[in-house]
């Protein structure tokens, strides 16, 4: 075996902790539902018996040549020629098949070469029960082109388990992997995220004297990138080169896209820039990945040159380019750009796709543009655009923020008229604006309809249901719906205890929201003096999330309990989470009212030290509490 082979465990883990040996690399999993029945072809009906018979002998010829391409398309014609006339192919799937076993069985003294392009056959033919019924009939093991065509073929029905034990059964009846089918079951593990296993297969090839090849390597450097191991595909992205072996155009969008998920456009370019080095061309997909890595982290100037720069390499723009330049331009706050790419779109002879209409809706939206937006989904819906819930909701969600439930519900209608769903967003963004106004029992209403039609709510639905509740003074009702949520398997998020803890400090219950907290992070509570006079530093850390301290902050100061607010933010900054201004804020003005001129300075400057900027106006409370009213005691000025 060459050098440029290494153990995977040391092309990755040298000098670190190995990962944990997974269980034996060959699973057993039932074969009992997979494939039907070895008898199930038992006197099948032929076709006609000379074409058939012509059509075998050439598949018998065509693979004793090694033309197995030619062997290939022979036998399809084959299998179609036995399917019943006037019905769905996949209907008559089981019978043709069995007429072609047949006729292929009867035309030779030595048919396995041409039953093993059979199987091969019907695998690209995406009939793989077909093609598992003629490996099972098979006295001796096909070549291994077949075995591997039903390995891959398993693998794209993501029959995972079925695959393992049949690459099990193969090496017992004698077959010799090859380099494809070690590529095969890496992409197995890459699909079931369990890079551990990879590594186990890549290990398992190696020690057999088998040399990973370019698919190999970039199998591997996907299943890296997908469970988010950016660094070990890097390596292995280095060890490729090194061996000698050129990194295809996949292989560095694969790299590329991870990046760029990650906000690393910059690590993506220079990827980009070896690239062209290597005298690779690159394609449209490529293009794609970068203009929407620098539109994700708004640099639409370098988007647009990358754009300009597709005819260069003769690529022509995609309705995919144009999509991403627009959702750039619309989150660069420049929606006269992103308009202006529309046009263009146009001009190039694309049209729209379904994603195209809700990127426009949704940026006109955010932009506060909610009249135009409006007009122009009207104008999409009578051109005949393609149109998906996406930009309905995008509509429906603001009208519902600026308090236009009336305009909301209407437009949820005109949704359900062009024959589009409404699915679990739009019921949402509509709960959150009835509850935003006060009217639990509309909110209420549309959760019920929306539970009869079979739309299982979210988090996101159960938390603007409590908080409507919540803060219209509905506490108990609050609960209830927190402990439905639980029932049916929806974990509650910081933004859902944040909700209740706040719905209870106003109801003077300080005391019950930390102790509500304190059992949501798994700590013990006695009383809310000995909470914060023997926690030790170990404790410190327990409550998870900014928000649900800020919140806790908030109802202990208007509970005029200044120094446990004080001491709970003491908890949240030794725990490296940033309060936002209005938390500073109420906590300066407290030291304030309290005489302590010098702690307030003190948090005055740790505000400065960590960037948060202070406000020269009145101060409403944040998102949890934009109910208050600006006269309301609550409010302060800083």
């Amino acid at each position: 075996m060459t050098p440029s082979s290494p153990s995977l465990r040391r092309l990755l883990f040298s000098g670190r902790h190995p990962l944990a040996t997974h269980h034996h690399l060959r699973c057993r999993h039932s074969l009992s539902a997979s494939a039907p029945a070895a008898g199930a072809y038992a006197a099948t009906p032929s076709p006609s018996r000379d074409r058939a018979a012509r059509l075998a002998a050439a598949v018998h010829g065509a693979a004793a040549a090694k033309n197995f391409a030619h062997a290939v398309r022979l036998t399809k014609s084959l299998v179609q020629a036995s399917s019943s006339p006037g019905r769905s192919p996949a209907s008559t799937a089981p019978t043709s098949a069995g007429a072609a076993f047949a006729a292929l069985a009867s035309t030779s003294t030595s048919p396995a070469p041409a039953l093993g392009v059979l199987v091969i056959a019907l695998c690209q033919m995406r009939l793989l029960d077909e093609a598992l019924s003629v490996f099972r009939r098979l006295r001796t093991l096909p070549e291994l082109p077949a075995c591997n065509a039903i390995l891959d073929g398993l693998v794209k029905a993501r029959r995972f388990g079925y695959a393992w034990e049949l690459f099990d059964e193969m090496l017992s009846r004698g077959m010799v992997p090859s380099v494809v089918t070690y590529n095969t079951l890496i992409n197995v593990c890459r699909h079931q995220g369990d890079v551990t296993k990879a590594q186990e297969v890549w290990d398992q090839m190696v020690g057999r004297q088998i040399d990973p090849n370019v698919v190999t390597y970039t199998t591997m450097i996907c299943a890296l990138c997908e469970e988010g191991c950016i660094g070990d595909a890097e390596r292995v992205f280095g060890a490729m080169k090194e061996a000698g072996m050129q990194p295809n155009l996949y292989t560095y969008n694969v790299l590329m896209s991870s990046h760029c998920q990650r906000r690393d456009v910059n690590s993506a370019f220079v990827l980009y820039q070896e690239l062209l080095k290597s005298g690779l061309v690159p394609n449209a997909v490529i293009f794609t990945t970068l203009i929407d890595g620098f539109c994700k982290v708004k640099r639409f100037g370098e988007a647009k040159e990358m754009f300009l720069d597709m005819p260069r390499f003769g690529v022509a723009p995609t309705v995919p380019v144009f999509n991403s330049l627009m959702d750039g331009a619309f989150k660069s706050g420049n929606a006269q750009k992103a308009l202006a790419v529309y046009q263009e779109m146009s001009s190039h002879g694309l049209c729209p796709d379904e994603f195209t209409c809700s990127i426009v809706v949704r940026g006109l939206c955010d932009g506060g543009q909610i009249q135009v937006a409006a007009r122009f989904l009207e104008g999409a819906r009578q051109s005949g655009a393609n149109l998906n819930a996406g930009a309905y909701n995008a509509l429906i969600d603001e009208y519902c923020k600026n308090g236009n439930l009336e305009e909301a519900l209407a437009t949820c209608t005109r949704m359900t008229e062009d024959g589009i769903e409404p699915n679990v967003v739009s019921y949402t963004s509509l709960i959150d604006g009835y509850s935003e106004v006060g009217n639990t029992q509309m909110a209420m209403a549309i959760y019920t309809e929306m539970v009869a039609k079979g739309i299982q709510p979210n988090v996101v639905t159960y938390t603007a249901l409590i908080r409507g509740h919540a803060k219209n003074g509905g506490l108990d009702a609050a609960f209830r719906l927190h402990k439905e949520m639980i029932e049916k398997g929806v974990s509650p998020n910081a933004i859902t205890v944040s909700v209740l803890v706040d719905g209870m400090c106003r109801e003077n219950r300080a005391q019950d929201a930390v102790r509500f907290v304190m059992e949501y992070s798994g700590m013990e509570y006695n009383d809310l003096h000995s909470f914060f006079s023997n926690s030790s530093a170990e404790e410190d850390h327990l409550i998870p999330n900014g928000v649900i301290h800020m919140t806790l902050i908030y109802g202990l100061y208007i509970d005029s309990q200044h120094y446990e607010a004080g001491k709970l933010f003491s908890y949240m900054r030794k725990s490296g989470m940033v309060p936002d201004s209005f938390t500073y804020t109420l906590l300066i003005r407290g030291q304030c009212m309290l005489g302590y001129v010098l702690n307030a300075m003190t948090l005055y400057a740790d505000m400065m030290k960590i960037g948060v900027k202070p406000t020269r106006r009145k101060v409403v409370c944040p998102e949890i509490w934009s109910w208050v009213p600006l006269n309301d005691t609550r409010t302060v000025v800083s």
